[in-house]
């Protein structure tokens, strides 16, 4: 069972627009390509020979201006930004290219072009305007618990995705607060955010077919090939992924009525029952790889383009009659709780489609001080929720070697329930979280800030209902 936890923006605590100048930076490497101790030597010459005025001696002060020197180096290497070899010291391709720009408008457009594909900095776009899209300023914070959603590992008070987007900003990606230039990434990725967040919510056959026919474009570019054809290869490249009967009605018209392809009727010879389709320039103008991993674990990609939802329409969502709207507005609650929570959701157990909207369980997992596993489940009822959905969860918890457990429901909870759930936190290690619909107005209205006042709340009252487990002294079940 893996998370996505594991994946980072560059390590480069130095390398950043306020600390050095990048093509100075990449003369310096070159000049001295393949000497790593007089790169680091010029470095700190230029840019921190006063620094560590703290330390007393000369030979200390030196020592850290020549670490720091190091870190930049560090930061434009392979853990990095990618412009610099450490082991021999040398500026990689992408850097000497960025060199070689003949002004610094086209060197930083460049490495803004290498930012947004091969270092994780398009996830960064979606992540700002999601945020923004809710009314709200990225912050450090909040920006941090947004990419936590979206499977980053982002330790607390890390700057590295602010300095990512400082540099963004040299390239004119961004501006002073953060607001995006679509004309400039589009032009740089040769497609727009918003057909990259189309792509991401496109279901996984979906998808697989677009890849094909992809291919086949790079030969045949916007002319019609047989539907069929493409079919054929996409299974033999991704197996039987495709639903038996009603191809054409899952598959081909709702990417025609997405314009990611065009397509002919019903026709003759091989081919003729579902046509032909031809590659639409949306299409080939993207780059399915920059556009994200498929991932077993995280959030759905049909429901990521949702999650700037505002708290409030998804607690107005839940009241309606259409079950697909209070599926996916379940859904989207418990990925909001976790996020603003400072999880990261890594699996949905139940998708509405097979609940009828009623409940949703979603599985995520924090790494404060130290990790943890939490379950929720989220239920949409009108009156009490009853004991056995604690006694589920508590089975799955012991299955899944989880450590807390989130129930939330719409409604309100019988007394069983919330006696059943202190006494789990008295006599064993997992702890319990009961949030009902008043929890829940409080959520809506004042938002994370409100959500995390009633979770520091309950986890006092947890901390003194465990306390006599530290002496010996547990309760037991009864």
């Amino acid at each position: 069972m893996g998370t996505n936890a594991g994946l980072k923006f560059p390590n480069a605590l130095e390398f950043t627009p306020n600390q050095i100048d990048l093509r100075e930076v990449l003369r310096i490497a070159a000049r001295h390509n393949g000497d790593g101790t007089a790169i680091v030597e010029a470095i700190r010459k230029r840019y921190y020979a006063a620094g560590a005025s703290a330390r007393k001696t000369k030979s200390e002060r030196e020592q850290q201006q020549r670490q720091r020197s190091r870190n930049v180096l560090i930061g434009m290497g392979p853990n990095g930004y990618r412009l610099f070899d450490l082991k021999t010291n040398e500026l990689t391709q992408v850097g000497r290219r960025l060199l070689a720009m003949k002004s610094d408008a086209r060197m930083y457009r460049e490495f803004a072009r290498h930012i947004l594909r091969e270092c994780e900095g398009v996830t960064l776009l979606q992540a700002v305007r999601a945020i923004q899209a809710r009314g709200e300023r990225t912050t450090m914070s909040n920006l941090s618990s947004e990419l936590r959603s979206y499977g980053f590992d982002m330790p607390t008070n890390t700057p590295r995705h602010r300095m990512m987007l400082a540099w963004l900003r040299q390239g004119g990606v961004v501006d002073e607060e953060d607001r995006i230039d679509e004309t400039v990434v589009t032009s740089l990725l040769g497609s727009s955010l918003n057909a990259i967040d189309e792509w991401n919510a496109l279901p996984t056959e979906q998808k697989a077919f677009l890849r094909t026919l992809r291919s086949e474009a790079e030969v045949h570019g916007e002319s019609f090939v047989s539907a069929s054809e493409v079919k054929d290869k996409c299974i033999a490249e991704h197996g039987r992924i495709f639903s038996e009967g009603r191809f054409r009605a899952q598959i081909i018209d709702p990417l025609v009525e997405g314009g990611w392809l065009r397509a002919t009727g019903k026709g003759p010879g091989r081919g003729g029952k579902i046509g032909s389709v031809a590659a639409t320039p949306k299409l080939i103008g993207l780059d399915p790889d920059l556009a994200g991993r498929e991932r077993e674990w995280g959030i759905p990609a049909d429901l990521r383009p949702r999650l700037n939802t505002p708290l409030k329409r998804i607690r107005e969502d839940l009241e309606v009659a259409d079950k697909n709207v209070k599926g996916i507005a379940l859904e989207l609650l418990a990925v909001r709780i976790a996020s603003d929570l400072a999880l990261i959701p890594v699996k949905l157990r139940e998708r509405s489609a097979e609940t009828g909207g009623a409940e949703v369980d979603l599985i995520a997992e924090g790494a404060h001080l130290h990790f943890s596993r939490w379950l929720f489940q989220c239920k949409n009822v009108a009156g009490h929720v009853g004991l056995s959905a604690l006694a589920k969860e508590v089975g799955m918890a012991v299955l899944l070697r989880a450590h807390v457990i989130v129930i939330v429901t719409t409604g309100s909870f019988a007394r069983t329930v919330q006696d059943y759930a202190r006494k789990l936190s008295e006599s064993n290690y997992l702890q319990v979280v009961l949030v009902d619909t008043k929890v829940l107005n409080r959520y809506a209205e004042g938002g994370a800030k409100a959500l995390m006042a009633f979770f520091h709340s309950e986890a006092s009252r947890t901390l003194m209902r465990k306390r006599p487990q530290a002496k010996g002294e547990p309760e037991t079940l009864r």
